[in-house]
């Protein structure tokens, strides 16, 4: 990390400020990154690029098991067995492509890793198994979304489970009709010059996050240089928008963490009398929480724009 007076110039061009933005499959580069904000050294935000996406936390509760009882584990994952709706057997109400195979055995050890709640697990198995995983949803899916409970998918996606939204992006955890519904977390896995996970967790509503929850990403085998090996923002969400007092936390490829506590409304930056300007005219800075050593910096332009929001969206016209 640089110390204050060294600082590096801010990046132009990036949309939010939030790494290169590819529409596609919901590959948007999330936490802050490329066009990074301008800061005092590598805390500046680093990551972006063609990234991936994610939030941590599945459901706290699981899904039903073979004998009627949530699961334990929080995984929001069905057990084994059929669900116990009325002695009703479940696979009659499934409509889901058949799978084969190899995809079938794509799905059950990403729904293993799911189980496990290790999102470094679970990005791997979405970066190990992306061929299958790409042609099961562009192929035999169709592009169509559909719930896996833990032993099928189904065409119901109101439950718990999980839910396939590219060829390395996956919800999981509580659904409703119109897709994530209660606590829920989207995970989407991306490897340019070393593999990452994006995500985005915590409560969501009709689909959007709505209520306390957290967003950001992190790379596991660490940064690429010049970059933040985990970005992490926390606080409450409005539909799919940060509000409130947030917590903006960088830790940096040396391991020294900074956090910054701001305002934000509708997403956009709220600055008060603790941002000071500069030595580059129109370029703000925050001082760290807990290290006076680094500033978050942020130009009179970025001030304005809502870089403050959820980037993995479960419908893409939101």
């Amino acid at each position: 990390m640089i110390q204050k007076r060294q600082m590096i110039a801010a990046a132009a061009g990036v949309l939010l400020g939030y790494g290169i933005w590819a529409a596609a499959q919901n590959f948007g580069g999330t936490a802050d990154g490329g066009a990074g904000n301008t800061g005092y050294g590598r805390m500046a935000d680093a990551g972006g690029g063609a990234g991936a996406a994610g939030n941590t936390g599945a459901g706290a509760s699981g899904g039903l098991g073979a004998d009627g009882t949530g699961g334990a584990d929080g995984s929001g994952l069905a057990g084994a067995g059929q669900s116990a709706s009325g002695g009703m057997d479940s696979s009659s109400q499934s409509e889901a492509p058949e799978l084969n195979e190899q995809e079938l055995a794509a799905v059950q050890r990403l729904a293993a890793a799911v189980k496990s709640g290790d999102k470094e697990r679970i990005a791997s198995e979405l970066l190990a198994d992306g061929d299958t995983l790409s042609w099961l949803y562009y192929e035999t899916f169709g592009e169509e979304r559909y719930r896996y409970d833990g032993t099928e998918f189904r065409t119901d996606l109101a439950g718990e489970g999980m839910v396939l939204t590219g060829a390395a992006s996956v919800f999981y955890g509580s659904f409703g009709e119109n897709g994530p519904e209660g606590r829920c977390t989207a995970l989407q896995a991306v490897e340019l010059e070393k593999p990452r996970y994006d995500y985005s967790e915590g409560i969501w509503k009709d689909g959007r996050m709505d209520g306390a929850g957290v967003s950001g990403y992190r790379y596991y085998q660490g940064p690429p240089q010049g970059e933040a090996e985990e970005i992490r923002r926390e606080g409450r969400f409005v539909r799919g928008k940060m509000e409130g007092t947030i917590t903006y936390r960088n830790t940096g490829s040396d391991g020294v963490t900074a956090t910054y506590t701001m305002e934000v409304k509708e997403g956009v930056t709220q600055p008060d009398d603790r941002w000071i300007q500069g030595p580059e005219e129109g370029v703000y800075h925050l001082e760290a929480d807990d290290n006076p050593a680094y500033a978050y910096a942020l130009t009179e332009e970025e001030m304005k724009q809502p870089r403050w929001v959820n980037l993995l969206v479960w419908d893409v016209e939101e």
